[in-house]
């Protein structure tokens, strides 16, 4: 056993915290911080953009419930339909298992049902700004998934690989790839790329398509690490929802390319792309500095 397997099994399993009678365990924990601390960093960046914080805060909510929701339906349908024959109200245990790539898909599709209802706002520039809080939201959400190994790969003698306690049925014992650990540390990389382009122009909608250009192709090919998924033609649920978004971020970034409709990160408010509310609020107070 290497040095780092080690390390790792002196950590792992984390015992839950018991505060006031109640445990607090570390997923849960990461879970709510992912949320706290991806929504504070997108308002900032949205602020950033000369947008407002206080529709992102409301993005936020868009797209945090229904992608909870989307991540177990997609969990049950994709990966567990069996398990949705037998018990058709499987489908609505919501706290009883999540994918990831489901909660995306059913978090933008909140996004999107938000601006079918605002179509005053315009869509890139803010999804620019969420998907700029959500790569750091990430690191805390894969390491929700770290903690609690509920991606276990194969065996290895990778360096990187776990001790993996197995789960009493599908996954045995041994040292195994935690795919939670390695995506943790994808963020890392993806949210440094991030920063250092904070302060650069790019066209509107730039953010969505680097995120998922970048993280699809890692993606795909950790899926074939994973031990236990159902597979449709040879490929994991997830596998098939990454190549459907990545034609769509594909074209993205061909159309902004050639539009260049460019967002610039100058912190001057933009009129255009702000409620009808604080637009006027904005005018009020400029139209009362000229009279005065």
């Amino acid at each position: 056993m290497s040095e780092l397997h080690t390390f790792f099994a002196g950590i792992f399993p984390l015992d839950p915290l018991e505060v006031f009678g109640i445990k607090l365990h570390a997923f849960g924990f990461l879970v709510g911080a992912a949320i706290i601390v991806g929504t504070i960093i997108a308002g900032k960046r949205a602020k950033k953009f000369g947008l407002s914080e206080n529709v992102i805060s409301q993005l936020a909510l868009w797209a945090v419930i229904p992608g909870f929701i989307g991540a177990h339906f997609v969990h049950v349908l994709a990966y567990y339909p069996e398990e949705f024959i037998k018990r058709p109200l499987y489908l609505l245990e919501i706290w009883s298992g999540i994918s990831s790539l489901g909660g995306f898909v059913g978090g933008a599709l909140g996004v999107w049902y938000y601006f079918r209802r605002n179509k005053g706002l315009p869509f890139l520039p803010y999804a620019d700004s969420l998907i700029y809080g959500f790569a750091f939201a990430w690191i805390l959400g894969r390491l929700a998934c770290t903690v609690a190994f509920d991606h276990p790969g194969h065996l290895t003698e990778f360096f990187m690989g776990m001790d993996y306690p197995g789960n009493g049925g599908e996954v045995g014992p041994g040292i195994r790839h935690n795919l939670g650990f390695y995506e943790a540390l994808w963020a890392v990389a993806m949210s440094a790329f991030f920063f250092l382009h904070r302060n650069k122009t790019h066209f509107k909608g730039w953010f969505v398509a680097t995120f998922v250009i970048a993280y699809v192709p890692f993606r795909f090919f950790a899926d074939f690490l994973r031990e236990v998924d159902e597979r449709y033609g040879g490929l994991t649920p997830g596998q098939w929802i990454s190549l459907g978004l990545l034609g769509l971020c594909v074209y993205l970034a061909i159309v902004g390319t050639k539009r260049k409709d460019m967002l610039v990160p100058d912190g001057v408010p933009k009129l255009s792309c702000l409620p009808k509310a604080e637009r006027e609020r904005l005018e009020g107070k400029t139209t009362g500095k000229k009279k005065a």
